[in-house]
């Protein structure tokens, strides 16, 4: 390993080129040593669909917040994205001695944001914490059904999907209900959102 005039902390490796051959493409594995464990770093890829899917996603998290009316606020969002990656996150690092860029707990937060709403949260009530918890429950529900609910070594449902149906059934329209977006008037921004997702699905 070069030499390096940083000193990390006690235990803990700076990241470092692993020692193995390189990966297809020829780009070398990095790892971080913690406490005398190699833990690899996987980084996302540009070609991973999972980020296609979540720029599409952030794009309409803005119109919305924007332009299209959305209920919802920055905060509830920030924190479904918070909880299912930092649940992927620490999953993978005690389970598969990994640390990764959790881009699938990232999408199972983004996607329960888009359509989860809580009745009482107003359009331009940017910071509004109301229903959190509700957030926080469905996204955590939907990343549970993700890791123990599988089948030969593959979870079965979309785990942002299973968790909603779940969540509008069992807490009912007094404290839940989905996105309204599709009974909207047609207008400029409803065209762009449709050009959008269309674009997003060919």
């Amino acid at each position: 390993m070069a030499s390096t005039d940083v000193t990390p902390p006690q235990g803990i490796g700076l990241p470092v080129d692993s020692g193995r051959p390189p990966a297809a493409g020829g780009v070398r594995r990095r790892s971080v040593h913690i406490r005398g464990r190699e833990y690899p770093v996987i980084l996302p890829s540009i070609r991973d669909p999972r980020l296609h899917v979540a720029a599409v996603l952030l794009t309409l998290q803005a119109l919305g917040q924007t332009v299209l009316g959305f209920r919802l606020s920055i905060t509830q969002i920030l924190v479904c994205l918070a909880t299912g990656a930092l649940i992927e996150f620490l999953v993978v690092f005690f389970k598969d001695h990994a640390i990764i860029w959790p881009a699938s707990g990232l999408l199972t937060g983004n996607s329960t944001a888009f359509i989860l709403r809580v009745p009482g949260t107003l359009h331009g009530d940017w910071w509004s914490t109301h229903g959190i918890e509700i957030f926080i429950g469905v996204v955590a529900l939907g990343m549970a059904t993700k890791y123990l609910i599988r089948w030969r070594g593959r979870h079965i449902f979309n785990p942002s999907n299973v968790a909603l149906v779940l969540a509008f059934v069992v807490l009912g329209v007094q404290r839940t209900e989905p996105l309204d977006l599709w009974w909207r008037p047609m207008g400029l921004w409803m065209i762009v959102t449709y050009v959008i997702l269309v674009g997003a699905c060919s």
